[in-house]
This record gives C-alpha cells, structure tokens and sequence, in this order.
C-alpha cells in the first residue's frame, strides 16, 4: 500500500481498506461488465442493422464513442483543481447509464421505418459516452492513486477474469431474448426484442455506478497551478515513452475499432447465423479472458508491461487466421450441430479474446506507470482521448471498406470462398499492428522499476 494514504476527509486507509476497495470496485466492474455485453458488444450492432442503418452509419456507432473520449479532456481541466474526483465521476457516469432507459424507449415504440430513427440512436449514444468518458479520467487517477502499483497487475487480471464472467452470463441472456422476439418470416430480431436487452442493461449499467460510489477516494496530488490550458494538455504528451504509448494503443485500437464491429456483420450476411451464435463468439472471446487474466496480470508484474505486449503485438495476427478457413458445412458434436464457421471462430476466438484483454491489461498499467501523481487525471485524459481520436477513423474506414468493396473479384481465401471486404480489412489490421503499434512500443523504455 503506498505509505501514507489519505481519503479526502483526511482519514488514512488501512491495509485493509484498501484491499476492501478492490474487492467492491471488482463487483461493480461484474454489473458494469453485464451492462456492457448486453449493448456494444453484439446487440447494438444487430438493431442498427435491424433498423436499416448503413454500413457507414453502423461504423459511425463506434467513431461516435471514440470520438467521445475526447470529453475526458475538459472534464480533467474541470476536475485536476478541485479536492476531490468522485462527485463529478458520479454524476457524470450515472447519467450516462440512465441514458440507456431512453434508447430502450425509442427501441420499444418508434416503428424501426421511421427515417430519423438511426440518427436519433447516434444522438443519444453521442450524448452518453460523452458523461460516460466525462467521468473516466477522474476514475482512472483515482484507481492509479488507490492501487498499489506492485500487484496492479495482478488487481486487474483477477478483475477482468471475474468480471467477465458477468459479460458472459449478459452475452447469452441477450442473445436468448434476442432470437425469441425474431420475426418468423425474416429471422431478424424485432426491435422490441432490443428494447428488453437495452432496459435490462440500463439497470446493471446504474447499478454498477452505485456500488462503486462507496469506494472512499484517496486525496489527489495538487496540480501545478498556474499554467495555461493548452500548456496543461500537452505536457504529458512532452513526456517521451507516454507520447509512444499513446500512439502505440492509437494504432492498435483504430485497428481492432475496425475489424470488430463489421465481423458480426460479414457472419450475419454471408452466413446467416442466428444471434445467439454472435453471441457465442463474443462468449469464446470472454471465456479467453476469464481463463489468463490471472496469469497475463502476473506475468505483467513479472516481466512488465512493454516487454507483454510487444509479445502479444506479435501473437494477435496469428489468431485471426481461422477466418480464411470458415465455409458453410456444420459441424456435429454428439446430439449438437453446429456452423463450422461458427465452432472455428470461437475456438479461436478463446486465444484472441485472451490476447485483446492482455493488452488491456498492458495500457492500463503502462499509462499509470508512466504518468506523474501530479496532473495525473489530465495525463489519463489525453492518454485516452488521443487513443480515441486515433482510433475513431477505424469504424468509419471500415465501414468505407465494406460499402465500396468490389464485387465479383477472382481471388479466394483458403476454404474456396470469395475474399471479401471483411479480408481486406484483416489485412490492414495486421499491417497497422505490426508495422505501426510494435514499433512504438518497442521504442518505449521500461519503466525502472519493473525494468
């Protein structure tokens, strides 16, 4: 525990408040966790295109969050001078999850042909991850204040291994009500059937906000008074390794922003697979990083952080291979039968759900180990708004991709099937990881004390 920690009321924290706060931060993150899988992961993709959005209205769900990470910000202008972080971080966090109510609303009575109906979900998606990454920068310096730093990596592996536990228990409850409302004669999910999803997410979603608000906050360091706002913005950007951090994680998120979101959409597509098996490939990724979030958190401690995510840098592109041997036969397992694209992507889906949380794992750790107590919510806050910004372009360009892709091309990938705009996209994930993210993060030097 770092020596003399003190709450903003001026009360100390024990050895055993602490961990008690790590223990209450966990459950929160489960009901956060829960909230998350039962809207981005899956089933607001799915009522975009149920309601008939573009492919590059459906990437813009995703350059909308990231572009919203800008508001982290203003909010650490806002917040680096005041005594204390958690009344801002609640406000601001608990209305972005009520805002969820009003997009279960639309979903449950505005009749899905309604033409300013996609825009109006960009609305309040646009408006909720603004409160929502409002209140992220003051979380963040809040959790780095309250951790202690040598088994930081260990909190956040067992963290991320229970917590997705609950993604998964959302995964499928989400993909169940989801095919149980489809419509008989298109199979498509109705939109009332994601109005249920989004509610119940919105509950979690609130729920986790109030768990966490008894989470006591340790007094923040002072930030240097005096200076001028585009002074304070950029100073932790003049720091060398954070400047190669941040871009290291900007390319790897416009990357992974890309590919994401439109492999739900080339499945549903090409291969008419049912919710519930999107689901299960969203659950192969969570079981990945239910089983090595333990072990990648201590291996982090260990080795650091730079030194792991180099390695996974390296091991992520290998994992997406299975995509150029799915076709259209099925699989039998006993009494079960399943598309064989869908049991070769959740087969490896489990090695690239492990990897895609390691690195998780890895920027956490890197941005706290490599910001400064003082001005710390400002060094989260341009940290992870110029992560997004970075990566806000990736939904947009894949989207692009996909709407302008050519047709009828020659080439095949290894099962006999054409290659598709989702191919090119792979590709150019890979190039950007390996020839843009590693290099960046191999240039960063470790940080001494876990060197």
């Amino acid at each position: 525990m770092p020596p003399n920690l003190i709450d903003t009321a001026g009360r100390p924290f024990s050895r055993r408040d602490v961990f008690l706060a790590m223990g209450v931060n966990t459950l929160a993150a489960c009901l956060g966790s829960g909230w998350l899988a039962m809207t981005y992961t899956m089933p607001l993709i799915m009522f975009m295109q149920a309601i008939g959005a573009s492919g590059v209205v459906i990437g813009l769900v995703s350059t909308i969050r990231m572009l919203a990470i800008s508001a982290q910000i203003p909010a650490a202008l806002a917040t680096e001078h005041l005594p204390a972080r958690k009344p801002f971080w609640s406000w601001s966090a608990l209305t972005h999850r009520l805002l969820w109510f009003a997009i279960a609303a639309l979903a449950f009575w505005c009749p899905p042909t309604l033409w300013w109906l996609p825009a109006g979900i960009l609305a309040l998606i646009a408006a909720s991850e603004a409160l929502g990454n409002a209140s992220t920068a003051p979380w963040l310096s809040w959790m780095a204040d309250l951790i202690p730093l040598p088994v930081a990596g260990r909190f956040w592996g067992i963290r991320q291994s229970v917590s997705t536990v609950a993604t998964l228990a959302g995964l499928v409850l989400a993909g169940q009500i989801l095919d149980a409302t489809r419509n008989p004669l298109t199979a498509e999910a109705q939109p009332r059937g994601f109005a249920i999803v989004f509610a119940i997410a919105a509950l979690l979603g609130v729920a986790d906000i109030l768990v966490h608000i008894s989470i006591r906050e340790p007094r923040p360091a002072a930030a240097v008074p005096g200076r001028r706002i585009h002074h304070r913005i950029l100073a932790p950007l003049a720091r060398r390794d954070f400047r190669l951090l941040t871009l290291s994680l900007g390319a790897w998120n416009f990357g992974l922003s890309m590919i994401v979101a439109f492999s739900l959409v080339y499945l549903k597509r090409d291969f008419a697979v049912t919710y519930s098996q999107l689901a299960a490939l969203s659950i192969a990724g969570a079981l990945g990083a239910i089983v090595t979030g333990y072990s990648f958190g201590d291996i982090m401690d260990r080795i650091g952080a730079r030194r792991l995510g180099s390695l996974l840098y390296l091991a992520v592109p290998f994992s997406l291979l299975c995509w150029l041997f799915i076709n259209h036969s099925t699989v039998t397992l006993g009494p079960f039968r399943f598309p064989q694209s869908i049991a070769l992507l959740c087969l490896f889906g489990i090695v690239t759900g492990a990897i895609v949380a390691a690195i998780n794992l890895c920027q956490y750790r890197l941005a706290s180990e490599l910001s400064v107590p003082e001005g710390r919510t400002m060094s989260m806050a341009v940290h992870w708004s110029f992560v997004g910004l970075l990566s806000a372009l990736g939904p947009t360009a894949g989207g692009f991709i996909m709407d302008h892709f050519p047709s009828g091309l020659p080439l095949k990938i290894c099962s006999g099937l054409p290659f598709t705009f989702y191919h090119a996209q792979l590709i150019l994930f890979t190039a950007l990881v390996w020839f843009a993210a590693l290099p960046l993060l191999l240039s960063i030097q470790e940080p001494s004390a876990h060197g």
